[in-house]
């Protein structure tokens, strides 16, 4: 009786068992599933932001796509600078990339958009697109022309002759040349660079453009060199005497003489003839008659008794200034443009060092000699010298007189010169700093490599245009 009710509740808990394990199995296989749902969604939710991403970052190359199109264009002020519609699709990696835009013209913005498309994997023919958007703002700004850049070479700027560097004289500074170069007697260009649009001719053995052991980096010549001034070798090469780290070539830069303005000049320099001294003097004065005519005579430039002329403004801040210290050496202080309507001498065998940063005229010429040895307070006339601390330039702008500027005698001038006709150098003469005129000669002197000058300054003789700009506007960037 008890085995077969033990047997009966044995049949009982089997049919409960089966319940359990049909509920368990049930469970078991909906756990799984859930599983494997999420994990299939969170694959496609993870490629879905895959693309998204992509597609994003496709969207910015389409917005620096615009950003260049506008910087490029020829007139960014123009409506159609950027397509108002999007351009057709660039494939780039991971999709396309295009952009549009459009320019308000009263704020002078333009707002510009990119867009990316990724394909979505999880879907096929499904494209996902993203966009990006930015401003840029449409200004002005004034920027060098290409002819300031004779301000970094011994610059000869007449086509039809032949620039000539005689004798002793050695020239260890940048030289561009538009006609041809003559080197006679023993007269060397040891560089660092070299540029002469016509042909050079070496007259003599003792003649070179640099040396087999201290070769020249750039050399760029036209038409050719010779050694007997008949057979002319291009490219030139060691046989003609001209060696450079790198095979000379015919490449040139295209570079023309920056223009003066005399009659400007004449106008508005300060001190100058328009312009007297507020406080102070100057000897002779700066002119005569109120006519740009060369008429106030020869000025000497260091007289035996000092000088010093200021011009301040209405603030009575001082706006242009000369001043001569004689002493040994003397002092000599410039602040802005000067002119004066005449020559310019400096022969007393003075030796001055100058301070400040400014600019010479003289309508006539310029004439340094008698062993004048005049240099910037900073640094001396050499090495060390700070041409953006300390800087005179000298314009000759006689339009007469073959030599503008002539400097000879055991003189030295470390500055800058330009002349509207010739120059000339002899005897001794030591120079740091570019030298822009006509036509060069130079004899028996050596022209010293200089630093390089990073800033024009008002006054010296240049060239500029105004040009649109695009400024991107930090900030802009949005979705």
């Amino acid at each position: 009786m008890i085995r077969g009710r033990v047997k009966q509740r044995a049949q009982d808990e089997s049919g409960f068992a089966l319940v359990l394990a049909l509920t368990v199995v049930v469970a078991l296989s909906t756990s799984v599933a859930s599983v494997a749902y999420f994990t299939t969604t969170n694959f496609h939710n993870s490629k879905r932001d895959q693309a998204g991403q992509s597609a994003l970052a496709l969207a910015e190359a389409g917005l620096t796509m615009a950003y260049s199109t506008l910087e490029h264009a020829p007139d960014p002020t123009s409506t159609t600078a950027v397509s108002s519609t999007p351009v057709p699709d660039v494939p780039l990696a991971g999709g396309f990339a295009t952009y549009y835009g459009s320019f308000d013209a009263t704020t002078q913005k333009w707002t510009l958009v990119g867009l990316g498309k990724a394909v979505d994997t999880n879907h096929p023919g499904s494209v996902i697109v993203r966009s990006t958007r930015g401003v840029a703002a449409i200004g002005t700004a004034t920027r060098g022309d290409l002819s300031n850049g004779a301000w970094k070479y011994i610059y000869s700027d007449d086509p039809n002759s032949c620039a000539t560097f005689s004798n002793n004289t050695t020239i260890a500074v940048p030289v561009l040349v538009r006609g041809n170069l003559c080197l006679n007697n023993s007269a060397k260009v040891m560089g660092p660079q070299i540029q002469v649009d016509g042909s050079i001719t070496l007259n003599n053995t003792q003649t070179s453009i640099g040396t087999l052991a201290s070769p020249l980096t750039e050399i760029h010549v036209g038409r050719g060199c010779s050694t007997d001034g008949i057979n002319y070798h291009s490219p030139c090469s060691a046989a003609d005497r001209v060696y450079g780290t790198s095979p000379p070539d015919t490449n040139l830069i295209a570079m023309t003489k920056p223009p003066v303005d005399l009659a400007y000049w004449y106008a508005n320099a300060m001190p100058g003839p328009l312009h007297p001294c507020s406080s102070g003097s100057f000897p002779a004065g700066f002119d005569n008659n109120g006519i740009l005519d060369r008429s106030n005579g020869t000025v000497d430039l260091f007289p035996k008794t000092g000088y010093d002329c200021r011009v301040v403004d209405g603030t009575g801040a001082v706006v242009g200034r000369i001043s001569w210290t004689p002493g040994a050496p003397g002092s000599l202080v410039i602040q802005g443009t000067i002119f004066v309507d005449g020559n310019i001498s400096m022969a007393q065998l003075v030796q001055a060092n100058y301070s400040g940063r400014g600019t010479i005229y003289a309508s006539g010429t310029i004439a340094m000699s008698n062993q004048v040895v005049l240099c910037p307070s900073t640094g001396g006339c050499g090495p060390n010298w700070d041409p953006n601390t300390d800087l005179l330039t000298f314009v000759a702008g006689s339009s007469t007189d073959q030599y503008d500027f002539t400097i000879g005698n055991n003189s030295t001038f470390a500055g800058a010169i330009y002349t509207v006709d010739d120059f000339q150098a002899g005897n001794s003469s030591q120079l740091w700093g570019p030298i822009i005129a006509r036509q060069i000669n130079i004899s028996n002197s050596t022209l010293n490599n200089f630093p390089p000058i990073m800033k024009l300054m008002t006054g010296m003789p240049s060239s500029y245009s105004t040009v649109t700009t695009v400024t991107a506007i930090q900030g802009s960037w949005g979705t």
